[in-house]
């Protein structure tokens, strides 16, 4: 009688683990549903990415930018230099007050239109692009209940 309690026990054992590992599986089964923990992490490190490509796009364009002002200030000082050396010529050259007067004021004017036509430049290139922004992590706060 010792042996069939025993094997009676250990069948009751055998029986209960099969059963509760049952419910561990079918447990299991419902967690693949629930959004893992990582993907937080996975969309910081997406949204990391996109703010890598991002930055090289925005650089990328201000060096763009940079290279267009540079290149439209050359020209500008290269007009503003001309005009100066031509009119210095001319300065060497004349002979009264009047001529003198009238290569002052068409300098003068030669300076306003070179002036003017950086402006222009200037605005054709547009604003300035804008900067990213970089994604943070959400940080975890605690709140002091009343």
């Amino acid at each position: 009688m010792a042996t069939n309690a025993r094997r009676l026990g250990i069948s009751a054992v055998l029986i209960a683990g099969l059963f509760f590992s049952s419910i561990n599986l079918a447990i299991a089964d419902d967690d693949r549903s629930k959004p893992k923990p990582f993907s937080k992490k996975m969309d910081f490190k997406n949204s990391f990415e996109k703010f890598k490509y991002e930055k090289n796009v925005y650089e990328e364009a201000m060096k763009a930018r940079e290279e267009a002002r540079e290149k439209i200030n050359k020209t500008f000082k290269a007009t503003i230099k001309r005009a100066t050396a031509q009119a210095k010529f001319a300065l060497a050259n004349a002979t009264t007050a009047e001529q003198k007067m009238i290569i002052m004021n068409a300098l003068k004017n030669a300076r306003i239109e070179a002036v003017a036509l950086r402006d222009l430049a200037l605005a054709a290139l547009g604003t300035l692009p804008s900067p990213p922004m970089e994604a943070k992590k959400d940080e975890k706060r605690r709140t002091l209940a009343p």
